[in-house]
């Protein structure tokens, strides 16, 4: 029998259309034969949809008819695969949907990005409904999502990443300029400012001088209550790679990004649109380009992959996660961030090492559910029979336990 697949995306993120992207993408790739593809894609409102039709990309270019194309998705507050309900096209009196349906499903594939769906929160509502999920769990999202938390364990567990300091948004509004004291002090410019939880660079600026530090702080206490402040790493090569498993990952190939832009900002990811390039000649001459494999060598290949599934195990990651690498001019290596649902679920770094897109999916699909049964084991009743006599008998105000 076919597994039903939730293929949850969309959200409250702005990486809204990213997400909508890597959805629609996976949905197409997977294995018929084996699983039948449920779309259930989240508005910008939180509003949650299913429908054939949200398998194209087509009903996206207009997010505004949207509700006249698809079903409207209920959640009913209790655990199970029928924990989703579609509500029927039909209406009844005032307005109210005369009858709805289950939407059975098995596990979900989650291809959020970003707030609201990749840092946990998804996660959590997966793991309360007793549904298989693809991803970290909620520690490890949360975790992955938060730039300074992942770099706090990244140090602690001894993986090399830049120097930095951190600031929250009140105290940059309430003191400024002991914010930037305290960033020029400790950094030099070139310096990187980033909001704490947010990806696919929105909100990132590159700092070179007093000003434009004051300016990218300001910027980025707009997306976030917490502020990164990095240290950049002048001619750099910006690589990364992707892990999978739960308890004993495995890495992929190494990809080496090209942009044309001062970093990889999000224009050069998304709007320039850059290709996979292969061979000799493919790579820097081309305005933004991956080259994969990329070209390392296998000694800094070795030392890429290694600590990749350093950074996954120290945030007890599962599934499938990309980790994103600086490597300055004398070849040490920084581990500058983790993405836990990577765009495109990093499918690409897969299949130059052999493993097709739809095998990726049903090894993240096998993964989940064996996530789940691991955590199934762990034992959720005692005996407090006790505990209820005696509390039974006290009176108010005593001490708790």
């Amino acid at each position: 029998m076919k597994k039903r697949v939730a293929v949850v995306f969309g959200s409250r993120s702005v990486e809204h259309e990213v997400s909508i992207i890597t959805a629609v993408q996976a949905m197409n790739s997977l294995d018929e034969e084996q699983f039948e593809a449920v779309p259930l894609y989240v508005s910008k409102q939180g509003v949650w949809f299913t429908g054939e039709v949200l398998k194209t990309m087509d009903v996206f270019r207009d997010l505004a008819s949207l509700p006249g194309k698809a079903q409207r998705v209920h959640l009913q507050p209790f655990a199970g695969k029928f924990t989703f309900v579609v509500q029927a096209s039909r209406r009844g009196f005032m307005g109210r949907a005369a009858d709805a349906r289950p939407l059975a499903v098995d596990v979900g594939l989650l291809c959020n990005h970003g707030t609201n769906g990749e840092d946990g929160t998804m996660q959590g509502m997966f793991e309360l409904l007793g549904i298989p999920y693809t991803s970290a769990g909620v520690t490890g999202s949360a975790l992955g999502m938060d730039k300074v938390f992942q770099k706090q364990l990244f140090a602690a567990a001894g993986i090399p990443v830049v120097s930095y300091v951190t600031f929250s948004r009140r105290a940059w509004r309430a003191s400024p300029d002991d914010c930037l004291r305290a960033a020029e002090q400790r950094l030099q410019f070139p310096m990187f400012v980033k909001p704490a939880n947010l990806g696919s660079s929105v909100g990132i600026t590159r700092a070179t001088d007093h000003d434009r530090l004051r300016y990218a702080l300001e910027v980025a206490s707009h997306f976030d209550r917490k502020l990164l402040v990095e240290q950049a790493i002048v001619d750099h090569r910006e690589v990364n790679c992707a892990v999978l498993g739960n308890d004993e990952p495995i890495p992929s190939a190494c990809e080496e990004v090209f942009s044309s832009h001062v970093f990889l900002d999000y224009d050069a990811k998304y709007k320039v649109g850059y290709k996979a390039t292969t061979g000799p000649d493919s790579g820097a001459q081309k305005a933004e380009a991956r080259k994969v494999p990329a070209n390392l060598g296998d000694d800094l290949t070795r030392r890429v992959q290694e600590l990749a599934c350093r950074a996954f195990t120290a945030l007890d990651c599962r599934g499938v996660a990309r980790v994103d690498f600086l490597i300055d001019r004398t070849g040490a290596v920084y581990v500058n961030e983790i993405n836990t649902i990577p765009g495109a679920l990093s499918f690409y770094l897969w299949e130059a090492v052999g493993m097709q897109y739809r095998d990726l999916l049903a090894k993240l699909i096998d993964l989940a559910c064996e996530a789940f049964e691991d955590r199934r084991s762990n034992v959720i009743n005692y005996d407090v029979s006790d505990l209820l006599r005696l509390g039974s008998k006290g009176k108010a105000g005593t001490k708790s336990v």
